[in-house]
């Protein structure tokens, strides 16, 4: 990744995310809504997936993702063949972790995302450094993509504009963050720019990923609503609560 897009990610994250989720002030919260973190608690796989993102938290239009669509469609979220470039848009297998995939039509946007637990905060922390030395290492990055009897290798390269169309209008996220975007290599100049973005949060001994990937455009911003919604969840369940779905969400059903 070129400097200057490094240096600006950290500066764009901390003032592109700045008014969203706040921690919670001394008064008692209501049920369900934030106050101290019980990091005390065992990572289980319930509380992985009672923090994961679900159909209903996305706005309508969206469905679930199901692995025989995306594996019969070929395209979806990147799985870079190089390793070191994996832990940008997977977690590295170390933790114990669950994850969703979601789709907006056949096409694009792709959403998937990564809830990973680690047995203290100092584990997370090290994740996340993994995440940003990753973020340095990767220039480019190739990925498999299209159905399996005509699939071909596509090249992704770093963003060489400022990535604050990632996390437009959020705010700083969990107690630490870091995001990317990359931009798959056109062929001609006629084919849509491809954007694959990620984002990864750390809530106390847990991180959440979330990586996106569509045409650019206005939807390519959405990136921000869904994240938030992503880290509201992980911390009610660090905090003892199980989050409930926003009742003016429609619901939606697998592609």
């Amino acid at each position: 990744m070129h400097a200057d897009i490094r240096k600006t990610l950290p500066t764009v994250l901390a003032a592109a995310l700045a008014a969203l989720c706040g921690l919670a002030g001394p008064a008692a919260p209501p049920a369900g809504a934030a106050g101290p973190h019980r990091g005390d608690e065992p990572v289980t796989d319930r509380r992985l997936r009672d923090a994961l993102l679900d159909a209903v938290d996305f706005p309508a239009g969206w469905a679930s993702e199901s692995p025989e669509s995306a594996h019969k469609r070929g395209t979806g979220v990147p799985l870079p063949e190089e390793d070191a470039c994996r832990r940008l848009f997977d977690h590295d297998g170390k933790a114990r972790a669950a994850r969703a995939a979601f789709a907006r039509t056949r096409t694009g946007p792709f959403v998937t995302t990564v809830v990973t637990g680690y047995d203290e905060p100092a584990d997370a922390r090290r994740a996340l450094r993994a995440f940003r030395e990753a973020a340095r290492e990767c220039d480019t990055f190739h990925a498999e993509e299209g159905p399996a009897d005509s699939s071909a290798t596509v090249t992704y390269e770093a963003a060489q504009r400022e990535a604050s169309g990632v996390l437009s209008g959020a705010a700083e996220l969990g107690e630490e963050s870091a995001a990317v975007r990359y931009e798959r290599k056109r062929e001609g100049q006629a084919t849509t720019p491809v954007l694959a973005d990620a984002v990864i949060v750390r809530v106390g001994s847990y991180l959440v990923r979330v990586a996106q990937t569509g045409p650019d455009g206005p939807e390519a911003g959405g990136l921000a609503d869904i994240a938030e919604r992503a880290v509201e969840k992980l911390e009610q369940v660090t905090r003892g609560a199980t989050p409930s779905p926003d009742p003016d969400q429609p619901g939606t059903t697998k592609l």
